[in-house]
């Protein structure tokens, strides 16, 4: 009873009672001012944090002093009776002022700086792109099976939980090819995430005991490396794809999003799978995924032997449509794309849902139908049903520069490499696009080089980097960045004829062309007319374009625009024969 007496006395449960009003407005205030200063809403703890530890200082300074007309004064002792009067303040409790207003502001400046460090990391990436609320990625899964044999099935599972949350609107999914870098990464669980750009990040292992799979899962908070969320689940081999929609629908549940009626519906409708049938097909895609050529090859015959033991497994069908897209973009057989079309199909035909499908024949039609309208449609569906799929986004943006949407390729080839933003191939496919527009070049180089930076040996980029050289009319410098490709990559070929060619070195140039009509493939063809283009050798250029265009070379649609291929192209752009050429390709950007 004394001591609630002395609190009355001392007025503190006055000084309180203003202070958590004051401390209420603080938040009520910084609840709506963060998001119009484009500070993150989860800041709003540190501000939370900061009233309650200015709470103590408040009721010290209430038991100790009062605030009166004249100034801040120490309050006297009960034993001065009611009518003493304030008593002067002592060095000591100037001390004791300065003691409570440092802590003040210690409290504050923390403050500040943890709510600038959470918004620097969830308002921008590494990058300097925008970071979403709703971001998210799924990191490469920790193998605890004790084999490095299972590592097909630990990537498996990774893949499927990244794509089974793409398919979820209210998610932003990072690509699994950018995840998939951070492999063993020595970098702290926030600056990776910084550097995807996320404000969530799910990590977990994989276990497996026989037929037995246990699968560890955690949502961490990208900006404070806190746990929002941990469980385990251990299911059957053949209710895998069971279990990646309920670790899907938890994820969903934690962080807020709400599911449309037809995504419940999808998650509910899971089937299970043949375990052996299902081992087979990972494994074809770990290996398809290497993207090499040996291991592709690999991949295709375990993806063959899953189709074998069952012909309706739509997941093998359209694993082999990627990989014949990949085997089509390379240097071998022409006749890939339409296998590719073909698996694609099927794998429509058992599973319309396949968003992977979709993207393939979407893929194969761009690049070997040259049907734009129909590719387009089919590209809106793939990324509809799949919306992680960078590259997806970034073959779409090469159909929107021959549809004459120049600006919307550029946007899309960004999404693209914000999905998957240490993936040096997007940063190549875009320095491409940036190529073709004379205004954008400083943007071509700049990006090039970041393509560089991510990947010294991926020779896209120096091959993009050397064309906006030439097309600048700088030849020498081009050159000196083709010849940094190595010999034995098909890209050094392609990009020396043209700018050999360009430079007036036409005997070097020469050389170039008959290296490359050796067992020429579609794309040798194609660069053999570009570096003839280049030397101004009309006749030949033409006649080997037209045999590019009977082999369907992949590239070869892009001649539409001046500034493709370092400019190559642009003596020969009037010529009757090169116009009937790009007549035959129907192709709306040329006809703008």
């Amino acid at each position: 009873m004394n001591l609630m007496g002395e609190l009355r006395r001392r007025r503190v449960f006055g000084t309180v009672a203003l202070y958590i009003v004051a401390a209420w407005v603080a938040i009520q205030v910084a609840s709506l001012a963060f998001p119009a200063l484009d500070i993150a809403d989860r800041a709003i703890r540190y501000v939370w944090l900061a009233a309650i530890l200015g709470f103590p200082v408040a009721v010290l300074f209430a038991w100790r002093f009062q605030i009166t007309s004249e100034g801040i004064v120490k309050t006297p002792p009960a034993s001065a009776g009611e009518q003493a009067a304030n008593e002067p303040l002592a060095p000591r409790d100037y001390l004791l002022l300065a003691g409570l207003a440092l802590m003040v502001v210690v409290i504050f400046v923390r403050a500040m700086q943890d709510i600038r460090t959470i918004d620097d990391i969830a308002g921008f990436s590494a990058f300097g792109r925008e970071i979403h609320p709703n971001s998210i990625a799924v990191l490469p899964l920790d193998n605890l099976t004790g084999d490095a044999g299972q590592a097909f099935l630990v990537d498996g599972i990774h893949e499927s939980m990244t794509s089974t949350l793409s398919g979820l609107s209210g998610f932003r999914v990072k690509s699994r090819t950018s995840t998939a870098s951070y492999r063993d990464s020595e970098l702290k669980l926030t600056e990776i995430a910084h550097e995807l750009g996320v404000a969530t990040v799910v990590t977990g292992s994989v276990l497996r005991d026989g037929e037995t799979v246990r699968v560890n899962v955690q949502l961490i908070d990208a900006a404070t490396d806190e746990h929002i969320w941990t469980d385990s689940y251990e299911r059957d081999l053949r209710d895998l794809l069971a279990l990646q929609s309920e670790v899907a629908r938890s994820i969903a549940r934690e962080v807020s999003i709400e599911l449309t009626p037809a995504e419940q519906r999808r998650l509910r409708q899971t089937r299970q799978v043949d375990p052996e049938v299902y081992e087979t097909y990972l494994k074809g895609m770990f290996f398809v995924k290497q993207l090499n050529p040996e291991s592709i090859m690999q991949g295709m015959q375990y993806l063959q032997e899953t189709i074998a033991i069952d012909p309706g497994e739509p997941l093998a069908y359209a694993g082999l449509a990627l990989g014949f897209n990949t085997i089509g973009h390379g240097v071998s057989a022409h006749d890939a794309f339409p296998k590719a079309i073909a698996a694609a199909e099927k794998a429509l035909e058992l599973d319309e849902l396949s968003g992977e499908a979709w993207a393939a024949l979407a893929e194969a039609q761009l690049y070997y139908e040259w049907d734009w309208q129909k590719a387009e449609r089919t590209f809106q569906r793939a990324m509809q049903l799949s919306p992680s799929l960078d590259h997806t986004y970034a073959h779409y943006a090469y159909l929107l520069l021959l549809l004459g949407r120049e600006e919307e390729a550029i946007e899309i080839s960004e999404k693209a490499r914000d999905l998957s933003p240490v993936d040096p191939l997007w940063a190549g496919f875009t320095a491409w696009i940036y190529l073709l527009n004379e205004d954008r070049w400083e943007d071509a180089v700049v990006t090039a080089e970041e393509c560089l930076m991510f990947a010294s040996t991926l020779d896209l980029c120096r091959y993009t980097l050397g064309q906006v050289y030439s097309a600048r009319g700088d030849f020498d410098a081009a050159i000196e960045i083709h010849e940094q490709i190595p010999v034995e990559d098909p890209f050094r070929n392609w990009a020396l004829g043209i700018s050999y060619g360009l430079a007036g070195r036409h005997d070097q140039a020469q050389s170039v062309i008959d290296a490359m009509a050796i067992n020429a493939t579609p794309r040798d063809q194609l660069h053999i007319a570009f570096a003839y283009a280049a030397m101004d050798d009309i006749e030949n250029a033409l006649a080997w374009m037209n045999v590019a265009y009977e082999s369907r070379a992949d590239w070869l649609p892009w001649i539409v625009y001046e500034h493709a291929y370092g400019g190559a192209l642009k003596e020969i752009r009037e010529h009757p024969g090169f116009r009937a050429i790009v007549q035959q390709l129907d192709i709306p950007a040329a006809q703008d």
